[in-house]
C-alpha cells in the first residue's frame, strides 16, 4: 500500500512540475524602463504599486501608477478605491466609511454598487450618504479569485457574489429580483468574469462559462483560469494550456493549445491577445487564434505580473510590448 502511494505520489509530482516550452519559440527582447514603485496588487481594471517610505525604509505606501498616493487603500477601477470595510473615491478623495469589509465594488454616477466579504451586497448613494440597499443570503463558505466587479446595465445592478451567484437588482426601486446560480451542485465558486456581449450576459466560475437567457442557460465546463472578450466573441483559457474561441452562442469555433501552460491574466493590444507564461513566454494571439510565441529571460514570475493594454509590469519595471 505505501509503495503505491508512494508511485501516486510521484507520478502527480511529476505532471505538477511540469511547465510549457517551445523550442521553436522567438527570441525577444523587450524595451522597459525601471521606476520607484513596485507592483503590489491588481485587478482586472486596476494596478496598486507601493514605494519605501520613512527614515530607514521599510514601511510601504501605496501609490498609482501616476504617482497618487493612497495609503493603505488599494485601486480596484479608475474611481475607486478599497480598504477594510472602506472606500475611497478617487476624483474627490471623499473616504466612505461601511458596515462590512468590502470585497469589490463598481461607481455609475451617485451609485456605488457593492460586493461584501461576507457575500453580502448593497447600493451605496454618494447624494444621500448612505446605503439605500443591502441584502445577504445565509451564511455560506466562500471561495475568493480575482473577481469580476458588479455591472449597471440598463435598469439591473448586477452582482457577482462570492458563492457563485448573480444577484440582480432593480436599479429604478432598489428591490431584489432574483439570483442566477451557476456554481456547480457540491462546489462554491466565486464568479470570475461577467460581461455583456451583444447583448448577452455571459458569467463564468472557475468551473463553468455561462449564456445566460431568461429562459434557459447554456453552460460549458471546463477548469478555468481567464476569460476576456474581443469583438464579440468569448476567449476561454483553461488550467491545461488550451484557448478556446466561443462566438455569442457559446459555439465553439476554435482552439489552440498550449500543453502544461498556465497563463497570466490575458490582455488586448492593437487587437491581438496578449499573454505570458509562468514558464516565461510571452504569446501573442490574433483574433483567430493564430499565434506567435516568444523567449525571454526578463521577467519575474514569482512576483506579481500584470499585462494592462500594451504594457508589462513586473516588480519596479514596465516592458513595452509594441
Amino acid at each position: 500500500m505505501r509503495y503505491l502511494l508512494l508511485i501516486t505520489f510521484l507520478i502527480f509530482a511529476g505532471c505538477a512540475t511540469k511547465e510549457f516550452e517551445d523550442p521553436n519559440a522567438q527570441n525577444i527582447n523587450l524595451k522597459s524602463k525601471t521606476h520607484s514603485l513596485i507592483l503590489q496588487d491588481y485587478t482586472k481594471k486596476a494596478l496598486t504599486f507601493k514605494k519605501s517610505e520613512g527614515i530607514f525604509g521599510g514601511k510601504y505606501v501605496n501609490y498609482t501608477i501616476n504617482g497618487v498616493k493612497l495609503g493603505k487603500f488599494r485601486k480596484i477601477d479608475k474611481n475607486l478605491a478599497i480598504y477594510s470595510n472602506k472606500i475611497m473615491i478617487l476624483k474627490t478623495k471623499k473616504i466612505i466609511k461601511l458596515p462590512y469589509l468590502v470585497f469589490s465594488a463598481t461607481k455609475n454616477n451617485n451609485l456605488i454598487a457593492i460586493v461584501f466579504e461576507n457575500d453580502g451586497y448593497g447600493v451605496y448613494d454618494l447624494n444621500k450618504n448612505k446605503l439605500i440597499f443591502y441584502q445577504k443570503d445565509d451564511d455560506a463558505i466562500v471561495a475568493k479569485y480575482l473577481s469580476q466587479k458588479p455591472i449597471f446595465y440598463q435598469d439591473l445592478i448586477l452582482f457577482p457574489l462570492l458563492d457563485g451567484k448573480i444577484a440582480v437588482v432593480d436599479k429604478k426601486n432598489m428591490q431584489f429580483i432574483r439570483d442566477i446560480d451557476i456554481s456547480d451542485d457540491f462546489i462554491i465558486d466565486n464568479v470570475i468574469y461577467m460581461s455583456i456581449v451583444k447583448n448577452n450576459l455571459f458569467m463564468a466560475t472557475p468551473k463553468r462559462l455561462v449564456l445566460f437567457n431568461p429562459n434557459f442557460l447554456i453552460s460549458y465546463k471546463d477548469s478555468i483560469k481567464h476569460v476576456i472578450d474581443l469583438n464579440g466573441y468569448i476567449y476561454l483559457f483553461n488550467n491545461e494550456g488550451k484557448v478556446i474561441k466561443f462566438d455569442t452562442n457559446l459555439k465553439k469555433i476554435k482552439e489552440v493549445n498550449f500543453p502544461f501552460a498556465s497563463f497570466f491574466a490575458p490582455s488586448i493590444c492593437n487587437g491581438n491577445i496578449y499573454t505570458i507564461t509562468y514558464s516565461g513566454y510571452l504569446i501573442k494571439l490574433t483574433p483567430n487564434l493564430k499565434y506567435s510565441v516568444y523567449k525571454t529571460n526578463q521577467f519575474d514570475t514569482s512576483a506579481p505580473l500584470k499585462i494592462k493594454g500594451c504594457k508589462i509590469y513586473n516588480q519596479d519595471k514596465v516592458f513595452f510590448i509594441e
